[in-house]
């Protein structure tokens, strides 16, 4: 049995009895019913963008009033039983799945492919990021998540949302070579789409296209393309949440990283003489000359 205190209590009990009597709400009962018992659900909605459920569009658009049918469903059983569930759909006791339809109702349109997203895969829920209730303004009622780890405090907004899960990725950024996340110039949604469905490196499109979005001038096409990123993508060479090399590269020397694929090069790169010194080894920095590493409209060798 529901506990109801002043006023509110006392119109609410009133509104109790006429329910318990099969009698039809009216929906300012109804709000005033739900109101007098959360009350605290209210006034954070206020300020959430869930709000444009309580406006006068959206309820002639659905004809649900008040706000809270439109995820809560059916309450007169709610109601009449004086707090028991009745038919409620209360979001904590429904599946992973059901929960995440439910929003999709709405939010289908802006978000199709989540059910065959990494996340929702994984059981998880929009409300393992999104607050329903929140008192937050901004569009997407995020969960606020301050980072505590040292020399990652600098994250903020979504980014700090998804350092809860992704500590291990999230550490990459303390390298002193990454992308700048920390200085707010980037967020990981920058890249990834959260909502998507999930793929090898959960990125917006194409490894090397989401890559190109930003680095432009090494996206091409080119008349003459780096294989490695046409196969691979840009991760074949780059580490690229962060790395403690020049160029964020997934090895030190430039030299190494390259004979990672080209392990057979022509023999004046290894010296005429069979007992002297090559004239290249791992300390070489191969891109002195073969300048357009990333692809090139004038030589297949990447030398101009």
């Amino acid at each position: 049995m529901i506990r109801l205190r002043g006023s509110a209590g006392l119109v609410a009990g009133a509104l109790l009895l006429c329910a318990s009597a099969d009698a039809q709400l009216s929906s300012e009962q109804t709000t005033a019913l739900c109101t007098a018992c959360h009350r605290d659900k209210f006034e954070t909605t206020v300020r959430n963008p869930h709000d444009l459920l309580a406006s006068v569009e959206w309820r002639n658009r659905t004809g649900n009033s008040p706000a809270c049918l439109n995820c809560h469903g059916d309450v007169a059983e709610h109601i009449g039983a004086g707090g028991g569930l009745g038919n409620v759909f209360a979001f904590r006791d429904e599946s992973a799945s059901a929960q995440n339809d439910r929003c999709l109702t709405c939010h289908s349109d802006t978000h199709p492919d989540f059910n065959n997203s990494a996340h929702s895969l994984a059981g998880l829920t929009c409300a393992s990021c999104h607050s329903q209730h929140s008192s937050d303004e901004s569009a997407a009622a995020l969960l606020r998540h301050p980072v505590q780890a040292t020399g990652l405090a600098g994250i903020t907004g979504s980014s700090a949302l998804c350092v809860d899960c992704h500590a291990e990725t999230a550490s990459d950024f303390a390298f002193n070579e990454r992308h700048r996340l920390i200085e707010g110039i980037l967020e990981c949604t920058s890249c990834h789409d959260p909502h998507s469905r999930a793929s090898r490196s959960l990125l917006g499109g194409f490894r090397q296209q989401q890559c190109a979005s930003c680095h432009n001038d090494k996206g091409g096409p080119f008349v003459f393309e780096h294989a490695a990123s046409r196969v691979e993508g840009c991760t074949a060479c780059h580490s690229p949440h962060g790395s403690p090399n020049r160029h964020i590269l997934t090895h030190q020397r430039v030299a190494e990283l390259c004979y990672t694929c080209h392990a057979e090069v022509p023999q004046f790169h290894s010296g005429f003489s069979p007992v002297g010194s090559p004239r290249f080894d791992l300390d070489t920095q191969c891109t002195n000359c073969h300048l357009t590493i990333h692809g090139s409209n004038l030589d297949p060798f990447f030398l101009r």
